[in-house]
């Protein structure tokens, strides 16, 4: 009998059943879909790869590297993006970069659209809001925050106010990120969370494998010795002072396991132990194709503007050309809380026509993805039955761990820690019953 039951094949499940394994600990995965890696995949339309949303890797993110052998993660082949970010202006598109991460994009900083819309003096005013976290280079699940801090933790849009950041950088810089990378277009996340998020791009560099994000998924999944039982939804788990019951609905049988991790989404999750649903929002994505080049430099481009509904957007394939050989490929997301609000195709080409600056008229749409409960908003002061900041690590019931972002940070380093840490968790009971 395995020892642990990790319920969920995603990457938070995959991180907790490497972790127990290269602690020598027996584990089995119960998967409901035909393959690990949960919302990271890609599939193929003929020779175009399209990720399962514009989804990047920080190549600065540490879980990555701890999870991963060397050569495994040197086999991810990571094409990169430059370390900096286009926004559109009322004079279009203008590059911004922090200075002191990329010192050898200042010049090309001050000669682009920026020099009349931002100064570097204002980005020194943003590093200077962000000095708690630019200091750090952990996973936040790895610190302890003080109860102090998370008692003053307000809005992120509470925080920059605060600040007296209201100017340019906030309308072209900072609330176009925070709508990018944590999908929250109003500003209600925690600044706990949001200035890591953003000290995290700032340190880091963003980026995608040469054969899509589904190889991430892919090799976390080859874990030795561990048991993965895909095609296997668990409809129930009963926790007791005796084991885990886990109930796989294929079969009807039901399995006893010394201890648990549950690593699914949040409403899954609700079925299975007393915690709330956190709220959420809704992802679309567009992927366009073209014969002719959008844009030389692989960035991220966002809407400092505000002419289009587009929260992100880049040409995958002037980081990584093998998305789609010998043809440009973009991709784009709009955060929206309904799927009838969002934009009919032919709109969004020509929203991203307007954000590139480019005739889109001519691109061919590949696909189009709506992604519900996309990422969870994490709010301030948010605290766990225990009155931590995050449930990473804790025991809800008598031997069931939870993982997955919901407890952690809403990106691909916080769903990896949180699947370790819940993995630690029991490997320390574990040791101690030995």
């Amino acid at each position: 009998m395995s020892d642990v039951a990790v319920i969920g094949g995603g990457l938070a499940g995959l991180a907790a059943a490497r972790t127990l394994r290269r602690a020598g600990y027996r584990c089995t995965v119960f998967e409901a879909a035909d393959t690990v890696g949960g919302r990271i995949r890609s599939e193929k339309f003929d020779d175009i790869t399209v990720d399962n949303g514009l989804q990047l890797m920080n190549a600065w993110y540490p879980a990555v590297k701890e999870l991963l052998q060397p050569g495994e993660y040197a086999a991810l082949n990571l094409k990169p993006f430059r370390p900096a970010f286009q926004t559109l202006t009322d004079k279009g598109l203008a590059m911004f970069c922090d200075p002191i991460r990329a010192p050898h994009l200042i010049p090309p900083f001050m000669r682009s659209k920026f020099g009349s819309a931002l100064s570097v003096r204002d980005m020194f005013g943003m590093r200077k809001w962000m000095t708690s976290e630019i200091k750090h280079r952990s996973s936040l699940e790895m610190r302890k925050i003080r109860p102090s801090r998370v008692a003053r933790d307000v809005s992120v849009s509470e925080s920059l106010d605060d600040f007296g950041i209201n100017r340019q950088m906030r309308k072209l810089v900072l609330d176009p990120l925070i709508e990018a990378f944590l999908f929250d277009p109003h500003g209600e996340s925690s600044a706990i969370f949001a200035k890591w998020m953003l000290a995290s791009l700032l340190r880091g560099t963003l980026a995608v494998p040469d054969n899509g994000m589904g190889e991430l998924s892919a090799t976390m999944g080859r874990i030795p010795g561990a048991r993965i039982e895909l095609n296997s939804e668990v409809t129930d788990v009963k926790d007791s002072t005796d084991g885990v019951d886990i109930h796989v609905g294929r079969s009807g049988l039901t399995e006893r396991f010394p201890y648990a991790i549950v690593a699914v989404d949040p409403a899954v999750e609700s079925r299975f132990v007393s915690l709330p649903q956190p709220a959420s929002n809704d992802v679309a994505t567009w992927w366009f194709v073209s014969d002719d080049p959008i844009s030389d430099n692989p960035m991220i481009v966002v809407d400092g503007a505000r002419r289009t509904p587009i929260s992100a957007a880049t040409e995958l394939t002037a980081a990584a050309p093998s998305y789609a050989p010998e043809r440009h490929l973009v991709a784009a997301n709009v955060v929206a809380k309904k799927e009838a609000e969002l934009p009919s195709d032919e709109d969004m080409k020509g929203h991203l026509g307007t954000l590139f600056g480019v005739d889109s008229s001519g691109w061919e749409l590949v696909t189009r993805q709506f992604i519900a409960d996309a990422i969870p908003v994490i709010p301030p002061q948010r605290r766990t039955p225990a009155g931590k900041l995050l449930h990473t690590g804790e025991f809800i019931g008598e031997r069931t761990v939870v993982a997955g972002s919901q407890h952690a940070t809403p990106t691909i380093d916080g769903a990896l820690r949180s699947g370790q840490q819940a993995a630690k968790a029991i490997i320390k009971r574990l040791e101690n019953t030995e």
